[in-house]
């Protein structure tokens, strides 16, 4: 695949790969670590854009469900000097797991004691909040730690010196909810995602150095751009997961007791998987760039053979040729000829007597 078709890759077609073809990962671990970012960039807006939806949705029914519950069961409410009295200081404590504040308790009337004990319930719950007779202490399952809120900072700012029921429910009515819900949707869309991608880079680090760790394992040299690449995408499937958890477990109180050690184990198994696949796959190109390279030596060699074929071929044919080429006869004139011949007899002549000789002379 070429660098053109790879850029050329949508994003729900690399979930796609990412998730179903492990030898996918070969030519996403030669891609640039911009590309692989930019895919978690986005798989994790999408995540964090869905959670957060369903905390919107979550809040908003809770919301309604404790305006109806402040109508039905709070009688009296009296606010002055920074104190607030609810019922009298009667106990009210509301317990609902499914809910985002899943512990409730009102006591303006608590001791110091009872406060401690209504702090230790606290801390068994992911979310929760308690209301005193000066303050209010809040827990949610992002926080750490509780958080306590006097009502003398927080009603100073508004000049708001009392209240009882009745100006409760006038405050309500006015509050514009779309407002108030676009709030802590830009609030909470910000915390997540930056929570959760800090969380994201730290999973792909510990995955990279896994990568790094099989391959000098089983003897390949891997680099760690490429093992990081492999573990963005080997994040895909228990991010998925996570989210499809997440909404489920939101709106249903459905719980999985190991679901986070399920989510480590699938994306190191793709990290294992996709590196010995990688392996594979270099150890076949390794077997057939060496056929290639056998023949292109047998041709090769074929080649020489021919040429000195060829060659001795040739030298054949030159010596052949040479050898039948023989030395042409001279033709002589018929008077050369014949002067020879006198030559030749006078010659002769000189090995005979001499009245021969003179006899021969005058013939001549």
């Amino acid at each position: 695949m070429t660098k053109e078709n790879k850029d050329k890759i949508g994003f729900f077609k690399r979930m796609y790969l990412a998730i179903k073809e492990f030898e996918q990962y070969g030519i996403f671990a030669a891609e640039d670590v911009g590309t692989a970012i930019k895919y978690l960039l986005k798989i994790t807006l999408i995540l964090v854009l869905v959670v957060t939806g369903v905390f919107i949705y979550q809040f908003h029914i809770h919301f309604q469900g404790a305006i109806q519950y402040f109508n039905e069961n709070i009688h009296e409410i009296h606010f002055a000097n920074s104190n607030l009295e609810i019922n009298k200081g009667e106990k009210i404590e509301i317990k609902n797991n499914s809910s985002i504040v899943s512990y409730v308790l009102i006591d303006t009337d608590a001791s110091k004691e009872q406060i401690a004990q209504y702090q230790e319930e606290l801390e068994n719950y992911e979310g929760g909040i308690i209301v005193l007779k000066d303050k209010i202490i809040y827990k949610n399952q992002l926080l750490s730690q509780t958080i306590e809120y006097y009502y003398n900072d927080i009603l100073q700012s508004y000049e708001i010196g009392e209240f009882d029921k009745q100006g409760v429910l006038n405050f309500i009515a006015q509050i514009d909810t779309l407002s108030l819900y676009s709030s802590i949707f830009v609030v909470m869309f910000i915390y997540l995602y930056m929570i959760y991608l800090l969380t994201a880079f730290v999973d792909i680090i510990m995955l990279a150095v896994l990568g790094l760790i099989l391959g000098r394992m089983i003897g390949m040299k891997i680099h760690f751009k490429a093992t990081f690449n492999i573990g963005v995408y080997a994040l895909t499937l228990p991010i998925l997961l996570n989210l499809i958890y997440m909404v489920v477990n939101k709106l249903t109180g459905f719980t999985i007791q190991y679901f986070s050690w399920m989510y480590t184990t699938i994306s190191y198994i793709y990290v294992i998987v996709a590196i010995l696949i990688i392996k594979t796959d270099f150890i076949n190109r390794q077997a057939e760039l060496m056929k290639i390279i056998e023949e292109q030596e047998k041709v090769r060699q074929e080649m020489n053979w021919k040429k000195e074929q060829e060659r001795k071929e040739e030298e054949k044919n030159e010596n052949k040729d040479n050898k039948g080429e023989e030395p042409k006869e001279e033709k002589k004139h018929p008077n050369k000829r014949k002067k020879e011949d006198n030559l030749g007899n006078g010659r002769t002549c000189t090995t005979r007597n001499k009245a021969d000789c003179k006899k021969m002379i005058k013939e001549i």
